[in-house]
């Protein structure tokens, strides 16, 4: 009987082991969500006299311009939500959701909308997998196909600042948290829920906890609760805030107040006790300079003092702490270590054999690793470019210098810097908004005055990344080593390519360099991913098809160097991925 008996708690407990495992990998499945790409702009947004409707890629109209707004939280799905009678007293309107055969959607909901959220990744204005949604007076999630995500059991749901597929749910005077899969993050018990703005390149913002806060008798109180909806930190602090330059998804580090002094804390690990009177930290050093009594000090990130708070002020000058007390500057490294030097800063480059320094008088100079003296020209700037080259300026004048001091481009620029992730350099003189481009043997490659440039990401009409130089009279074209391009090499798979003529007009050529639109016009683009181009005559632009015909006359007048066309319509705003189009005459 023993024996049996043994042998039945054994397997109640391997029932519940077996219970506990699926419902955790159920909830962590919950937890798991993704962030859907756009790879294919089909839809966009077409007004007309302030009027709204939605224009296809290839500029057939699919609502008519009739509506107060259009939402198209996805532009690569036929989902439209068409608004209209707008009543500015009660901020009420009415919504209608169509596809794109004009059928109506999601009919047996009061109130179908985008959600609109704020992130720094995308322009995009929307969550584009999921709408709220209302019906008997509280609001819900469906997909954007008109799968019920959450029942419709919230006063109001909106997004949550840099955290995309994350939502503040309201119910009565309290919110919580719930995820584009409809899993509650966080129950509704606090006054105020905020992203804590964490981001990294891996995860996104995916990890990104939240900042919670419930109302005591002295005021707010602050806690934390992690991506998992753990509570990390209880509501008992008067300010907290994460450290994001800190790059850890699982042992975050908070800087946090209690009754007006702030502490550190490393998950929830005290570092630093509460006695301070700020707490900031610096990046590039990977250190915390603390207040304390109204003098500065620094501390690393286990809380191992570097410098006691007993100086005016703490600067920064590179690799060096700058240490102010009185009339008297004293010079650390980052272990605390005092150093004799007249330089105030000490700059790594990428390069180990090279530092930037600066001394008391903001005169820079270039050192090695053992502090010898590289470069010394009196210069008021310097940068290190890559391999043995430096931007350096004096006065308003940028130029470039080799590791020997030679000028290799000269001081005659109002900037110089390194364009985007190319080999190119890229300067400019400002009066006559001249560009300029540098190899990296800081050859000029590129001259144009009264310019734009733009660098293009790989698409389905163009294979590699590309430069875009271009003025009200011409455009030319560089790969990111600045060798010069013709649009037979970028736009492969089009059928007919800007060129301009012996006769300074712009027409249009066959792959073979056979003209087939006659070299005519002021100005012309290339042909775009929907196969338009635009086309340039007595100040005004029309509308020309991968066949060389006019879809539209040139009657619109566009102050955009390289404006962007669908059918007959013109992009009027920055966002393709917000875009609007019109055929509005102005």
């Amino acid at each position: 009987m023993k024996g049996k008996i043994k042998w039945i708690i054994l397997a109640i407990i391997a029932i519940l082991i077996v219970i506990v495992a699926v419902y955790v990998s159920i909830n962590e499945a919950q937890l798991q969500y993704d962030i859907e790409e756009i790879k294919e702009y089909n839809y966009f947004a077409l007004t007309q006299k302030s009027k709204y409707g939605v224009v296809d890629k290839n500029g057939n109209v699919i609502i008519e311009p009739n509506y107060t707004a259009i939402q198209i939280p996805n532009p690569s799905k036929p989902v439209f939500i068409c608004i209209s009678d707008y009543n500015e007293e009660t901020q009420s309107y009415d919504t209608l959701v169509f596809n794109d055969k004009k059928e109506r959607l999601f009919e047996n909901y009061d109130s179908v909308q985008a959600i609109a959220i704020n992130t720094n990744v995308e322009a995009n204005p929307y969550e584009k997998s999921v709408l709220s949604y209302k019906k008997d007076g509280k609001y819900g999630l469906i997909t954007l196909e008109g799968k019920e995500v959450t029942k419709a059991i919230y006063d109001d749901i909106t997004s949550i600042n840099s955290k995309e597929g994350t939502f503040l749910v309201k119910n009565g005077d309290y919110v919580g948290v719930i995820n584009m899969k409809g899993k509650v993050i966080i129950k509704s018990n606090y006054e105020t829920i905020t992203s804590d703005n964490y981001y990294n390149e891996e995860t996104k913002n995916k990890t990104a906890g939240f900042i919670v806060s419930k109302k005591t008798d002295e005021g707010f109180r602050y806690g934390y609760i992690n991506y998992k909806g753990q509570v990390i930190l209880d509501t008992e602090y008067t300010e907290l805030e994460r450290v994001t330059q800190i790059q850890n998804d699982n042992k975050p580090y908070f800087i946090a107040f209690k009754d007006g002094q702030a502490g550190l804390l490393r998950d929830k690990k005290i570092i630093l006790n509460y006695e301070y009177q700020d707490i900031q930290y610096h990046s590039v050093n990977d250190v915390f300079i603390i207040t304390r009594n109204g003098m500065q000090g620094a501390v690393n990130k286990d809380g191992t003092t570097i410098l006691n708070p007993e100086y005016d002020s703490i600067l920064f000058g590179g690799i060096y702490l700058n240490a102010v007390k009185g009339d008297e500057t004293f010079i650390y490294d980052t272990n605390g270590n005092k150093i004799e030097t007249e330089n105030i800063s000490l700059t790594k480059t990428e390069n180990p054999n090279y530092y930037i320094a600066v001394d008391k008088n903001e005169i820079y100079t270039v050192v090695d690793a053992n502090n010898n003296v590289l470069i010394d020209d009196n210069y008021t700037y310097i940068e290190y470019l890559t391999d043995d080259y430096f931007i350096v300026a004096k006065g308003s004048n940028n130029g470039i210098i080799d590791s020997k001091g030679n000028v290799v481009v000269d001081l005659k620029y109002t900037s110089i810097f390194k364009f985007n992730d190319t080999n190119l350099v890229q300067a400019e003189i400002t009066n006559t908004k001249t560009i300029e481009l540098y190899n990296i043997k800081m050859q000029k490659v590129a001259s144009m005055n009264n310019a734009t440039i733009k660098q293009y990401e790989p698409s389905s009409i163009n294979e590699n990344k590309y430069i875009m130089l271009a003025s009200a009279t011409g455009f030319e074209y560089y790969d990111v080593d600045g060798n010069k391009l013709q649009s037979q090499d970028i736009f492969k798979s089009n059928t007919l390519f800007a060129k301009k003529g012996d006769n300074n007009k712009w027409g249009f050529v066959d792959i073979e360099g056979n003209v087939k639109v006659e070299y005519q016009y002021d100005m012309v683009t290339d042909f775009n991913e929907n196969g338009f181009a635009g086309i340039k005559l007595d100040g005004k632009w029309g509308v020309v098809n991968q066949n060389g015909e006019i879809i539209c006359e040139p009657i619109y007048k566009i102050n955009w160097i390289q404006p962007t066309f669908l059918g007959k319509y013109y992009r009027v705003n920055i966002w393709y991925d917000n875009a609007r189009f019109s055929d509005d005459e102005s």
